[in-house]
């Protein structure tokens, strides 16, 4: 027979349980900074950094969750970038695909241009011209947006002509992460001959460890091999 007790204690042990599950992965995935802890993290959903401007849903923390596969690909890119005296910057890693539909409601929720992050394509246009998708290969596992910063040296900017913001955490690749606009394709011609170069030495990094470029995003970048090739995920992202 249950007594009051007896249901406290298995609600009080159920609590306990789903707390200590708390930062626990599905098999295959890990947190990158048990992998990589030199690859510094800028998860912008995590936070209100981003072209929403808010939180997005399964971001509970500001933690980069990859394949594992994925991980230990990065680890290797991130030797052979700290050689040539560059030091990779992650913007965001597996991503919820709770995540990938509240960015598609937003989008058909809104109109207008924002300066910072889409000031050439309306907001309703964002999923039509291809900036949004109602799937991401993020909700894989095992793609990753990322930058580098050269290792001693404060980040070189030169301006950038679209997507005006304060970002500060890479060498000036032109535009900034999340920058929806034809300027921040890879092979873009509008930015400087510097940025150019800096986009060419990232693929190159990228490309050798694995992984292979999204043309329209000079930072989107997918694992070859990935793991999960047909599978979205739903899990969130926790703190470790």
């Amino acid at each position: 027979m249950w007594t009051r007790q007896t249901v406290s204690a298995a609600v009080i042990s159920l609590l306990l349980g789903s707390f200590c599950q708390a930062g626990e992965l599905p098999d295959g995935f890990v947190y990158l900074r048990e992998y990589v802890p030199d690859i510094r993290q800028e998860i912008r959903y995590a936070g209100k950094r981003n072209f929403m401007r808010q939180r997005l849903p399964g971001y509970n923390a500001g933690e980069c969750v990859l394949t594992e596969a994925a991980a230990k690909a990065l680890g290797k890119v991130q030797n052979a970038a700290v050689k040539i005296g560059r030091s990779l910057v992650v913007f965001d890693c597996y991503r919820p695909q709770g995540a990938v539909e509240a960015m598609v409601a937003w989008v058909k929720s809104g109109k207008g241009t924002d300066p910072a992050y889409f000031p050439n394509v309306s907001r309703s246009e964002l999923i039509r011209q291809g900036y949004i998708g109602a799937k991401s290969s993020h909700a894989r596992g095992s793609t990753v947006d990322v930058g580098f910063d050269l290792l001693g040296e404060k980040p070189f900017r030169e301006g950038q002509a679209v997507c005006k913001r304060n970002d500060r955490e890479t060498v000036d690749f032109g535009t900034p992460f999340d920058c929806f606009d034809p300027a921040s394709r890879t092979d873009s011609a509008a930015v400087s001959a510097l940025a150019q170069q800096f986009r060419r030495e990232l693929v190159s990094l990228m490309r050798k460890g694995g992984f292979r470029n999204y043309p329209g995003e000079w930072w989107h970048f997918t694992l070859s091999s990935e793991p999960f090739p047909n599978r979205s995920f739903t899990f969130a992202i926790d703190r470790r």
